[in-house]
């Protein structure tokens, strides 16, 4: 479907696209940092181990939160990043082999539109020599062929051929993204990564631009990897959604069928947060709130990457605990592995996540600001006493053990593969048939908190 000029949907050509054969194949793709120093040892694991495919001719949404991998994702799709481990495979060639005039030829066929037009157009080039660059580079026609190419697209994205001459702070926000597609058009590309391409821009411009492209790709044949943070922006444009959480894809299916029925807890979480989702996703549970932020991308969950903060986490059965209790439990733990890390500033990074301003903290000050509100049954109140005895002697991975040991769950150990339910690939460990399944118990608990 299209936009209006609200963002509110309307008949268009999404759908209209004939999606084929498989275009890119990825395969257990991981990207590492090491930044080196101190910590080179942990490398930053922004990508790590995603598999998915994208067909021709569809539109592959991609979502999560700020910092889950995404970009990183996109650029190295493209090559524009080194491959850490793993395959992309593009019409049946494994990309990340390729070197020299190969390369080359690959990043001629896939293209990238940024964020921030601002920061991805040189303010001292005007839109000619902007668009250009990429036929200058490869050697595209002559140039009386070249300025041809350049007045086309510019006329095919929506502006005029006297734009040719100027600068790019002479355009808005629309219009300077406009520039970017033209130029990510210019070597006829079959794949573009669009990079949060409308993020910056308001409702009725992102509704333009979404057009635009849907355009674009019915009438040039176009596959889009589309990422976004907005969910209700992609539900429009995408064919496929993929959403990802600390370098990992947890949950990968049709459109509507992961926006109507959600299966992971983390994709029901982001639907939750769509401000009046009635006519964006169909999530009719309460709102779910995250607690803390996610786990340090140097020093992941060894199990399930959003074990931290899920909302139906497996739990020990012998507990009879509140929301509130057990949402503690699990905040006391991650300071414990925050603090057992021995980071620059960790007690710092620690008082952040717990939203408690800056300044250090004591295991005391940590207990009661955790604790002091609950009446917890006497065996936790003691375990938790144990683990604040442990941490007060400086042994924070002993006292996290002692939690660990008493309130652990599988979650925390076991990696989950991805379950085909519903129609889709989720990882979580409750598409196992010995548990409740994650939607009734989010909503089981997000009712009692």
């Amino acid at each position: 479907m299209s936009l209006d000029a609200d963002g509110e949907a309307v008949e268009g050509l999404a759908g209209e696209v004939g999606v084929g054969d498989t275009l890119v194949e990825v395969s257990e793709l991981k990207k590492y940092y090491d930044t080196g120093g101190l910590l080179a040892d942990d490398p930053v694991q922004a990508v790590d181990g995603v598999s998915f495919d994208i067909k021709k001719g569809e539109t592959l949404g991609l979502v999560g939160e700020s910092g889950c991998g995404k970009t990183t994702l996109g650029r190295t799709l493209l090559q524009l990043e080194t491959v850490t481990d793993g395959e992309i495979r593009a019409d049946g060639t494994d990309i990340t082999t390729l070197s020299g005039a190969e390369r080359r030829e690959w990043q001629r066929d896939a293209q990238m539109v940024f964020q921030d037009p601002d920061s991805s157009l040189n303010d001292r080039m005007t839109v000619g020599e902007i668009v250009r660059e990429p036929l200058d580079a490869h050697g595209w026609g002559d140039p009386a062929e070249r300025r041809d190419r350049v007045e086309g697209l510019l006329d095919r994205v929506g502006l005029n051929e006297e734009h040719y001459y100027r600068y790019p702070h002479q355009f808005s926000g629309g219009q300077k993204q406009r520039i970017g597609i033209a130029r990510a058009l210019a070597l006829e590309p079959e794949f573009i990564v669009l990079d949060e391409p409308v993020s910056a821009l308001d409702v009725s411009v992102q509704a333009r631009i979404i057009n635009l492209l849907e355009e674009l790709q019915a009438e040039l044949g176009l596959t889009y990897l589309f990422i976004a943070h907005d969910l209700s922006v992609v539900r429009h444009i995408a064919d496929r959604v993929a959403v990802m959480y600390l370098g990992n894809i947890v949950e990968l299916g049709d459109t509507e069928a992961v926006y109507t029925d959600p299966q992971h807890p983390y994709t029901i979480s982001l639907l939750s947060a769509i401000p009046g989702s009635g006519g964006t996703a169909d999530w009719e549970g309460e709102r779910v709130t995250l607690p803390g932020t996610p786990p340090n991308p140097r020093d992941p969950p060894a199990g399930c990457p959003f074990a931290t903060r899920c909302p139906a986490k497996i739990r020990p059965d012998e507990y009879e605990l509140s929301e509130a209790g057990w949402t503690a439990i699990e905040g006391f733990r991650n300071v414990l592995r925050e603090r057992a890390r021995a980071e620059t500033g960790a007690l710092d990074a620690v008082k952040r996540r717990l939203g408690l301003g800056a300044g250090e903290l004591t295991i005391e000050e940590i207990h009661a600001d955790l604790f002091g509100d609950l009446d917890l049954p006497a065996d936790v109140s003691e375990t938790v006493a144990a683990a604040v005895d442990r941490a007060e002697t400086g042994d924070d991975e002993g006292a996290e053990a002692v939690l660990a040991d008493a309130f652990g769950s599988v979650c925390d150990t076991e990696y989950p593969r991805a379950y085909e339910t519903a129609g889709r690939q989720s990882r979580c460990l409750r598409h196992q048939d010995e548990y409740q399944d994650p939607q009734s118990v989010v909503r089981e608990r997000t009712a009692e908190d």
